[in-house]
Formats: C-alpha cells, structure tokens, sequence
C-alpha cells in the first residue's frame, strides 16, 4: 500500500492513511483499486484509484476534464474527480467509491431518459471540442469544423483509416470501402437533426453502471459536441441496452427517423478504433460493416 499511501499524502488535501485496498477488474488500460482511507477523527472514506506510467497523465487529465463537463450539465451522475497528478512514480486519478446495486426493472428506461436530458440540455451549434482527448488508449482529435460530415470525414472515419493505413492493418479492399464512405457522408447522414450535444463519446455496457439508489452513473468518457446519433455507435456495438432503454429517450428527445442506418457510420468508427487498438480480429467486422453502409 505503498504507493497508495504516498499518492493520497501528494495529491489529496485532507490527511488521509489507507486502511485497504483491494485490485478492481475490468478496465484493460490502467491499474484500478478500491481504497480505504481514514481520517484524523477516524472516519472512513472509500475511492477509486486509477494509476499508470506517468507519461499517461494527459490521459487521466482529459477524462477529468470530461467528467467535470458531464457532472455540471446536471442531467445524469458521473463521478468527480477529486485528484489528478503524479506521485510515487505513478500517474492518478481518485474519485469516490460508487456503491452499486443491481438495476431495477425501470432502469434503462431512466437511463435512456436521462442520456436524452443530457444531450437535450447541451444542445446547440459546437461541433468537436477545446482539447483533445482518449477513446480508450487512443487519441481522439476533436478539433472543430464547420460542418458535421466534415468533421466525421477527418477527425473519426478518415483518421482511424489512415491510422490503420499506417499500421498495416487496412487492406486494399477495406480502404476503398472507407473511402467511399467518406466521399458520401452528406448522403449516408443526410436526415439527420443539425443541432449537436455534449456526448460521452464512448458509452458501452463497461463504462455506465447502477448506483444503490438505482440510478444511472456514466463513466470514463471521452467527450466531445457532436450529433447525439454518433452516441450510439458503442451502444450498438456493445451496449447492452434493452428496448426499454431506447424507448426512455425517446419519450424525452425523439431521434430524427432513420436513426437506426444512420448509427452504422458510427458503429464503424469504433469498430475501426478496435481494430487499431487490438489488432487484425477486428478486421472481418470492420469490412462488413462498411459493405454494409454503402449498401443501405
């Protein structure tokens, strides 16, 4: 607990001695833990500590960053950050401890009502963000253009192209297919609502959870201002999310029709990320996919 303790001395304010820590699975990137702290009259806190090399600050920085852009809309929970830094030689980033609990037969439909009050209440003209941020250990660009398909075009489709492209791991008749997809995104995304929304940017069933009062908290974000359509690439690919789910928003933020082809662009911009990330078994479904939007 060495290290746990000279992180909390660093980087926390209040006089803090770990009592307990335990590893926590699930994240593929970081070290996580479960942390028990007492304080000086005794009182026991519980956090949660994330830790890598500490070249991966930036990393912890911007998903602090996306979770103070997501707790101050208000719409739906998210953890505060309440330490980035570096200590023990070692980069962090500490929350509160989430107890959790199993969801409630209403708990995707509030999930779904909640996710459309977020993008509902943030809505406007932004397109991209200040910064740049993460999509998993990837870095995503969210430098602004004037136009959605534009900013699709270059910062997701055509960057995780030319990513794979250099890693050897785009063939010729996928590059093609990509290609053709970008020279026709007005018209695959023609339909669409023009407004955008503040979007956690990468929603699967890893990075949202049930709290003990049963309500829905999302987690590790990777934020930007888009079409509130591209947040539903990663929960069709691996959301988990009952129709319920999709009935709640839409009582609160009814999607524009063809939605559902639509989403296909987005589902391919991280099936694409995964690819590039985890390697060619990714490839099968990347082509698939992109055989599939030019055939809609």
């Amino acid at each position: 607990m060495g290290d746990l303790q000279q992180a909390f001395s660093v980087l926390m304010p209040d006089d803090l001695t770990v009592v307990h820590e335990e590893s926590v699975v699930g994240g593929c990137i970081s070290d996580a833990r479960q942390v028990v702290t007492t304080d000086r009259e005794g009182r026991r806190v519980q956090w949660f500590a994330k830790c890598n090399a500490p070249s991966f600050l930036g990393n912890f920085e911007a998903e602090g960053d996306g979770l103070t852009r997501l707790a101050a809309t208000g719409a739906i929970a998210s953890p505060k950050p309440e330490a980035i830094g570096v200590a023990a030689d070692r980069s962090w980033l500490i929350t509160r401890w989430i107890a959790q609990a199993t969801p409630g037969p209403d708990y995707f439909e509030q999930f779904g009502c909640a996710l459309a009050e977020l993008h509902r209440c943030t809505c406007g003209a932004s397109i991209g963000l200040d910064r740049d941020n993460y999509l998993g250990a990837a870095r995503q660009i969210n430098q602004t253009r004037d136009r959605w398909v534009d900013f699709v075009a270059e910062h997701r489709i055509g960057f995780q192209l030319r990513w794979g492209m250099d890693q050897r791991l785009v063939d010729r008749p996928l590059r093609q297919a990509c290609e053709q997809i970008i020279a026709n995104l007005d018209q695959l995304l023609e339909g669409r609502r023009e407004e955008t929304s503040l979007l956690h940017g990468d929603l699967w069933s890893g990075n949202y959870l049930c709290n003990y009062r049963g309500r829905p908290v999302i987690l590790d974000p990777a934020v930007y201002y888009g079409c509130r359509e591209a947040e539903f690439g990663m929960l069709k690919l691996f959301g988990s999310c009952p129709p319920s789910f999709y009935q709640g928003y839409q009582q609160v933020f009814p999607l524009a029709a063809g939605w559902q082809r639509r989403v296909n662009v987005y589902v391919l911009y991280h099936l694409l990320n995964h690819l590039n990330l985890f390697g060619s078994g990714y490839h099968d479904q990347c082509r698939a996919m992109a055989v599939r939007i030019l055939r809609q």
